[in-house]
């Protein structure tokens, strides 16, 4: 497990690096303010040093005991671990090819309610209020306090 740890923290610092480095190539300040490479420059900075954080305690943590060395070789998930990686995975791609047809509302309370049932949970008010705020009351923050856009859809919801 230790190694399949510092296999994906390996990744996640070299994407952080990748955006770091896409983010110099735009400016960070404009005559307005930040420019379009500000937040993209910060927050992969913030990755990086996480990254390197949890990659230091990874490598100094002690070896895991007599687990035998299949358990330490595997690296993705198995069983129901995953089970819930590739469901995520379907819903990701299910709500992004619905998103043009159903709009972001009706796609996102789908969405979110599946994947709160996905990893487990099963009191439908919680489902339901998570699905509600994830879908309407993220649309409502982004069409009206911040001027964006979602798709509406084919029947304008």
């Amino acid at each position: 497990m230790r190694q399949g740890r510092l296999v994906a923290t390996g990744a996640m610092l070299a994407f952080c690096l990748f955006a770091l480095w896409q983010s110099l190539l735009l400016s960070l300040t404009d005559r307005l303010g930040p420019g379009p490479g500000f937040f993209p420059f910060w927050l992969a900075l913030i990755g990086i040093v996480l990254s390197l954080a949890l990659f230091v305690s990874i490598w100094r943590e002690s070896p895991p005991a007599a687990d035998g060395p299949a358990e330490e070789a595997r690296i993705l998930p198995h069983g129901w671990g995953a089970i819930r990686c590739f469901a995520i995975i379907g819903l990701l791609a299910a709500v992004t090819v619905a998103m043009e047809f159903v709009g972001f509302r009706i796609a996102m309370l789908v969405f979110n309610a599946a994947l709160v049932i996905a990893l487990g949970e099963r009191r439908w008010w919680l489902i339901a209020l998570f699905a509600t705020l994830g879908s309407f009351g993220v649309y409502y923050v982004f069409t009206t306090w911040l001027d964006v856009l979602l798709p509406t859809g084919q029947f304008g919801i």
